[in-house]
This record gives structure tokens, sequence and C-alpha cells, in this order.
């Protein structure tokens, strides 16, 4: 993604001194590391796992951004801005 561990660490919400730790081989990634990177980067833990299929899960993505869609039209006409 070519990222640095900084930001990367910021994208997954995981310290970037444990990144640098799984980098180095001193720590076994955890499945706390494996959702975060499902979770906030939608990718496909199956392909993380086995490198088999897609990196990332674009029908979970366009399902996210559906969802997101909807629920800004949502509060847009609560609020009155849009009927």
């Amino acid at each position: 993604m070519g990222l640095s561990v900084a930001k990367f660490s910021e994208k997954i919400n995981i310290p970037a001194a444990t990144i640098v730790c799984y980098e180095r081989g001193e720590r076994t990634p955890s499945a706390t590391l494996f959702m975060q990177l499902h979770k906030n980067l939608n990718v496909n833990l199956n392909w993380f796992v086995s490198g088999l299929g897609k990196m990332y899960n674009e029908d979970s993505f366009r399902q996210d951004r559906e969802n997101l869609v909807l629920e800004i039209k949502k509060v847009l006409k609560e609020e009155g801005i849009i009927k």
C-alpha cells in the first residue's frame, strides 16, 4: 500500500511497535490484526492467510459503500436537508 509503519498502524488501529515486531518475526500476528485488516482495509482474510483469492473483498466494500450512502441519505432527510 506504500504506507509508512506509522500511517499503516493508524489505519488499522494497532500500535506501530507491534507492527514492527510482526515484520521482524518477533511476534506472531494475532486475531486482532486479522480483524483490523478486514474491518479497516477490507482485506480478504482468506487471501491473507492462504494467499488464495483476491487481496480485497470487493463485494463487501461495495455493500459497505451502499450502506453508508443510505445512512447519509437518512440523516440528511431527518435534518430536512433533502426530501
